[in-house]
This record gives structure tokens, C-alpha cells and sequence, in this order.
């Protein structure tokens, strides 16, 4: 929900009215638990909203440390959190 998020979200609501497609449009918001900042959830629902966009919100079982120490490893492209 940050200013790269928001300058893309814009990006394709543009290119969504011009497709005629708005309704198709998702906002996701993958909530990174006790690893996020404060506030990017309700930014992102903010967002959504100005654009009339449905919002939806992701919860993972497992925090992101928590995997890292079950695979051993960071993610990676192959692998994503």
C-alpha cells in the first residue's frame, strides 16, 4: 500500500476503464502479520474504495520467519512467500 502499490493500482484502473473491465479489478492486500507496519491494511482498503474496486485481505498460517526456519532458506522467485 505504498507509493509504488498506489502509482500501480492507478496505472491499471486507467487501463481497466479504458478495457471497460473495473468490475474484473481486485485490490489484494497480503497481510505480512507481526512482520508488517502498522496501517498498510486499511491504506490499501482506502485505496481500493477511491477506486471502486472490490478489496480483499490474505492471511498466511505460518509467519514469514516462521518458514524461512521450516525450508531452511529465504524465499526465492521459485519459492514465494
Amino acid at each position: 500500500a505504498g507509493k509504488d502499490s498506489q502509482a500501480m493500482l492507478d496505472y491499471v484502473a486507467e487501463c481497466a476503464r479504458a478495457a471497460d473491465v473495473t468490475s474484473r479489478v481486485v485490490v489484494l492486500h497480503n497481510n505480512l502479520g507481526r512482520a508488517e507496519w502498522p496501517g498498510p491494511e486499511g491504506l490499501a482498503k482506502e485505496q481500493a474504495a477511491h477506486y471502486g474496486f472490490r478489496f480483499e485481505e490474505r492471511h498466511r498460517a505460518q509467519l514469514l520467519l516462521e518458514e524461512i526456519r521450516a525450508r531452511g532458506m529465504w524465499p526465492d522467485a521459485r519459492n514465494r512467500y
